[in-house]
């Protein structure tokens, strides 16, 4: 299954370090530069990358922001089992018939190795 949009935060190292996976996943990767009420209706479903359950004020406001809407959120730390997660976001992706999903994570992620891990099962698997 092939996303139509992946939506990234413009600039940010999480972005940069998710793009080129982002470009193989889906038909277009959009680069986000406003805040994200503004764009809310683009988007229908969000995804929270994290390490340790550890995420910013920034997403939890991110995932209310979905929430009001009743938009699905899902959150994955990589740092947990990886098979189990990998199998989680399939379900969770098929079952809401995700098509524009926003992707977020902290800009500290980008140093955790498993991050890579991460993104190479996830295209292994090809959503």
């Amino acid at each position: 299954m092939k996303l139509d949009n992946i939506f990234l935060k413009a600039g940010t190292s999480f972005s940069k370090s998710i793009n080129s996976w982002s470009e193989e996943n889906a038909h277009k990767v959009n680069q986000v530069t406003e805040r994200y009420d503004l764009h809310i209706e683009s988007f229908d479903s969000l995804l929270i990358v994290s390490e340790n359950q550890s995420i910013s004020k920034e997403n939890w406001n991110l995932k209310s922001l979905f929430d009001k809407n009743q938009k699905p959120c899902y959150r994955i730390d990589i740092n947990g089992t990886l098979n189990v997660a990998i199998a989680n976001i399939e379900l969770w992706l098929e079952s809401n018939k995700s098509k524009n999903l926003l992707i977020v994570g902290k800009d500290e992620i980008v140093k955790n190795k498993n991050l890579t891990r991460f993104l190479e099962k996830l295209t292994i698997v090809k959503l």
